[in-house]
């Protein structure tokens, strides 16, 4: 039973990670595409309009001012790390941690960079908190049946 805590801990980061990823890919491509008038949705002019709204105010202090383009481009970029980063992690690549902690430094930066601290500070410490019990949980998670097999009867591991 406690076997299972670890790999029932990883399985909800990493589909958490996953499915925010995936939402973040797609809400920027969505909007970028509003935004560059490839097509118009209605559901879709507010957003833009926020953005526009939130960049003309934050950018007069902002020490790299974004367009809504290069910021949508940022949010991807943002979403492909979680992506790209919860597969690693699921498969116990080190650079499954150091992509997501890419994540987390991107998410600070627009704070920094703005200048400014939001309620999204707390998504970015939920992400902190979930990256620690993440590389913990995945320490401890078991490894398959096939690889432990083939590791204890390695004639190479006497004791």
């Amino acid at each position: 039973m406690t076997r299972f805590i670890p790999l029932a801990l990883v399985s909800c980061i990493c589909l958490i990670a996953l499915a925010f990823g995936l939402v973040r890919v797609g809400v920027s491509l969505l909007l970028t595409l509003q935004t560059l008038g490839v097509f118009e949705f209605g559901t879709f002019r507010e957003p833009v309009m926020e953005v526009e709204q939130f960049l003309s105010v934050q950018n007069a202090r902002a020490f790299i001012p974004f367009s809504p383009l290069s910021y949508f481009a940022i949010i991807a970029v943002m979403g492909f790390c979680l992506i790209i980063g919860a597969v690693l992690a699921w498969h116990r690549n080190p650079w499954g941690y150091g992509v997501l902690t890419v994540y987390l430094l991107a998410h600070a930066g627009l704070f920094v960079n703005f200048q400014t601290i939001n309620p999204k500070v707390s998504i970015l410490i939920g992400g902190i908190i979930l990256l620690v019990i993440l590389f913990v949980s995945n320490r401890q998670r078991p490894l398959s049946s096939t690889s432990s097999t083939i590791e204890t009867n390695c004639p190479d591991r006497g004791a």
